[in-house]
């Protein structure tokens, strides 16, 4: 199928001016997102460079086409740099600028030069070919076991644009030096197209650019869904698991520990006279005590652990696949690690009390367990506070009825908290 070229401009610019203005609107409806900006305004560039482009098709002038044909590869260069930074891998920024920059270069200096079409328009597409085939590279390696709506259209998108770019390529390496000086019209022409001007090629880029712009724009609203529900799921103070949170996981591991009756641990913990910290510091300076703990508790405890602040100056962690002497080995880190806590003013260091216990053998649903793990935990915790604090204390230790009269404490405190 063969279009002319009145057609063919009036397909490029009534497209590029839609998808224009409903990037323009993505701009500021994924500002949330980083990676969903850079393609947001990606796509803002490739519209803009596409609608000059039919522009330059309709009025047979080829100055606006040579910006087009850089507002084109910069845009899909901050496209391919929105990928990198969405799976987090190094953005590469070097290499992009310098993309673009030999595109510039290439404009500049071979302007109304016998072959100067032909040069850029061969640099256009070795780079949007190299681009395009960076983005999939991208995709394949560090999408690789991630679940996305959106990633699979793009990548569809990008293998498009890959087979544009790369017949787009051949095609100019044939094209003969008179053809590129009948007029710098030919680059905003073959731009779009792979074959001979008038070839219905010119749907591939359209058909990519529209699945591209559709496809990122899913997976900006899947990310930012997914930091919405994490937020909600998180402490603000802390950046451990809210109560909430800790809770729907507890109830997980349960269910799990009722299934497969592998040990579960739960450790209960906390901050020794808290309230002294923030009655003489203020409660700036308790949060930061609190968010020090945090830090420690995260870093002390096993990837398989969840870790929560349950309220207050409490904490819990719960250890899956471990029983209470095990766990006593966590409890035993976190206790070091808090020691190394200053107190503002150089009031001493910091130190916790814990309680450790492990789910035993019951009846019940998984929200009654769960409810008596914690209160074993608790009881732990209580009584470790009672004989001396900086300390745990193991739930079975005090199995017996005259458990709680022996401090047993596991830990002797070190003397240099302020009390």
């Amino acid at each position: 199928m063969h279009l002319d070229q009145q057609t063919i401009a009036v397909v490029m610019m009534v497209f590029f001016s839609s998808t224009l203005i409903i990037a323009a609107g993505l701009v500021f409806a994924l500002r949330a997102s980083e990676a969903g900006r850079l393609w947001a305004f990606g796509h803002v560039l490739v519209s803009a460079a596409g609608l000059a482009l039919g522009i330059c098709v309709a009025s047979g002038t080829g100055q606006l086409g040579m910006f087009g044909a850089l507002a084109f590869v910069v845009g899909w260069l901050l496209i391919y740099h929105g990928v990198r930074v969405y799976y987090g891998v190094p953005a590469h920024s070097a290499a992009l600028v310098g993309a673009g920059l030999i595109v510039l270069v290439l404009m500049a200096t071979t302007s109304g030069t016998p072959d100067g079409a032909q040069l850029v328009l061969r640099s256009v597409y070795g780079v949007l070919a190299l681009v395009s085939l960076a983005t999939l590279a991208t995709l394949a390696r560090a999408g690789r076991g991630r679940r996305s709506i959106g990633a699979p259209l793009v990548l569809v998108a990008s293998l498009v644009q890959l087979a544009t770019q790369l017949a787009g390529f051949s095609h100019a390496m044939h094209l003969p030096v008179a053809g590129a000086t009948a007029g710098a019209a030919a680059v905003p022409l073959t731009l779009f197209f792979a074959g001979p001007a008038g070839s219905a090629w010119v749907l591939a880029p359209l058909i990519a650019t529209l699945l591209g712009l559709f496809g990122f724009t899913v997976m900006a609203m899947e990310q930012i869904i997914a930091h919405n529900e994490s937020g909600a799921r998180m402490d603000a103070l802390t950046g451990l698991l809210n109560r909430g949170a800790l809770e729907m996981s507890a109830l997980s591991l349960v269910a799990r520990w009722q299934r497969d009756g592998q040990p579960l641990a739960c450790l209960v913990i906390d901050i020794d006279y808290f309230k002294q910290v923030n009655d003489s510091f203020g409660h700036h300076a308790g949060d930061a005590v609190l968010r020090e703990v945090a830090h420690a508790l995260d870093n002390s405890r096993r990837a398989s652990d969840v870790a929560g602040r349950y309220g207050g100056e409490e904490f819990c962690v719960l250890c899956p696949h471990t029983d209470e002497h095990q766990a006593s080995a966590l409890a035993n880190r976190v206790l070091r690690k808090v020691r190394a806590i200053e107190l503002p003013a150089g009031h001493g260091h910091a130190s916790v009390s814990i309680g450790v216990a492990q789910l035993r053998g019951g009846t019940g649903s998984k929200e009654a367990l769960w409810r008596t793990l914690f209160a074993d935990a608790d009881r732990a915790l209580y009584h470790a506070k009672a004989h001396g604090r900086d300390r745990y204390v193991l739930a079975s230790s005090m199995a017996a009825p005259l458990a709680s009269a022996s401090p047993a404490p596991l830990l002797e405190p070190e003397p240099d908290l302020a009390r």
